[in-house]
């Protein structure tokens, strides 16, 4: 059978199926484009489109992988990460079973749409991204990542005369444009690094763009992210003596947009009224606000992070009722339906918790550590491999204040899959 499929299928062949998996990570990434043109036209039904997509990709993915295991086409040097990831899908298999609401769990909600079985299409994700090895590819799926977000980004601003009010995009909410923005500007700041001389200006002018975007956006988690991120960039470039010049540039253009979108709109000059001025600072005050609340304890730490103080002490309260496999996935809005009318604790590591327990949790932290500990070393070999690791760590960071979206989530499950990747390299 092996053989008659050898001869006759010529896309057994491991170049073209790192090809094949990456024609399909760049469907996934040029789709929003496509929903833009064409939500006037079909309404909320494009989204089903995502969910199917992320089918697609997710089959495609399990198959090729098992395919290249079966038959010894690709070689896994360290078992350790994939260990990991099925410990994860055992889990929450488990959690499934014993859910308190198992159609939920099994299949997710209309909005989220993330219930196990999506949760494992993203591990079919990672697996079309660990295929990948040749970096030519991997450099293609990062340019057209950036320049999509681009184009999707400008977009909207031919409709409202250049000063953009549209802080949703294409996406059900403003957060979730900001973790997309987030990977992309991310992206943006590190291949600065990578590329030569004029091919230099092209990507900070996409950085300074998309840092606008960001700012504009006003979802404060990923900007506070890409803060912390940028600050532990600078700590590992100067300890390991490589890029610190390049690191403190990309620091110093990320202070200057952010300052001056705080206090201009986008046509030059035309000063912000008092209402609106400096989000920045804004933002900063609030947040050392929410900071003295938390440790005092006082009557507004339940308000901390916009209510997430709150979402996050009956999260708590929900996994130490729940602590071994959690109470299924997407199965604590049926808990919070009670005090609240939002769905998700805002905080991946509590979401992970109160679906498939603490033991789940570790797991899934103990998987990201690892990846992010390995990889430290893997940086000096490659500039590439300086923008996956250090975006992947700036939406990690902001997942701490955030939610998991299947429009959103599936790019994180790439750069995972890349993370993946760069630890089996060479020495």
């Amino acid at each position: 059978m092996k053989k008659i499929l050898d001869n006759k299928i010529d896309f057994t062949k491991y170049k073209t199926l790192q090809l094949l998996s990456s024609i399909l990570l760049i469907l996934w990434i040029i789709n929003p484009i496509l929903t833009y043109f064409f939500k006037p036209i079909l309404g909320y039904s494009i989204y089903y489109y995502y969910s199917e997509l992320i089918y697609l990709l997710g089959i495609f993915g399990i198959f090729i992988f098992i395919y290249l295991i079966t038959y010894k086409k690709i070689e896994i040097k360290n078992k350790t990460p994939y260990i990991l990831i099925s410990i994860l899908v055992i889990i929450g298999i488990i959690s499934t079973i014993f859910a308190n609401d198992f159609n939920l769990s099994l299949f997710g909600e209309s909005y989220r749409r993330e219930g196990l079985l999506v949760y494992i299409m993203y591990i079919g994700i990672i697996f079309l991204a660990t295929i990948i090895k040749d970096k030519k590819y991997i450099n293609y799926i990062i340019k057209i990542m950036i320049f999509s977000s681009i184009i999707l980004s400008i977009l909207p601003l031919f409709n409202s005369d250049f000063t953009y009010f549209n802080l949703k995009n294409i996406f059900h909410n403003s957060n979730h444009y900001g973790y997309y923005l987030l990977i992309n500007m991310m992206l943006s700041s590190f291949m600065i690094i990578k590329e030569k001389k004029h091919k230099k200006i092209i990507y900070i002018i996409a950085y300074i763009f998309l840092t606008y975007m960001l700012v504009k956006n006003n979802t404060f988690g990923c900007f506070l992210s890409a803060i912390i991120t940028f600050i532990c960039s600078l700590i590992i470039a100067i300890k390991n003596k490589y890029k610190v010049k390049y690191i403190l540039l990309i620091i110093l253009i990320f202070i200057l947009t952010a300052t001056l979108t705080s206090h201009f709109d986008i046509r030059i000059g035309e000063r912000k009224n008092y209402e609106n001025k400096s989000i920045v600072l804004k933002n900063l005050k609030v947040f050392y606000k929410d900071v003295n609340s938390s440790i005092k304890q006082d009557e507004n730490s339940n308000k901390v992070g916009s209510g997430r103080g709150y979402l996050w002490k009956l999260s708590i309260k929900y996994t130490l009722k729940h602590p071994l496999i959690g109470g299924g996935m997407e199965c604590l809005k049926n808990y919070y339906k009670d005090y609240t009318e939002i769905d998700r604790p805002h905080n991946i590591i509590l979401q992970v918790s109160s679906f498939i327990g603490i033991p789940g949790a570790i797991t899934y932290i103990s998987l990201i550590l690892y990846l992010a500990i390995v990889n430290l070393k893997k940086l000096k070999d490659d500039d590439l491999n300086i923008a996956i690791y250090f975006t992947a760590m700036a939406y990690f960071i902001s997942s701490m204040f955030g939610n998991s979206m299947y429009y959103t989530s599936p790019y994180f499950m790439i750069l995972l899959g890349f993370l993946i990747r760069m630890q089996e390299e060479s020495r």
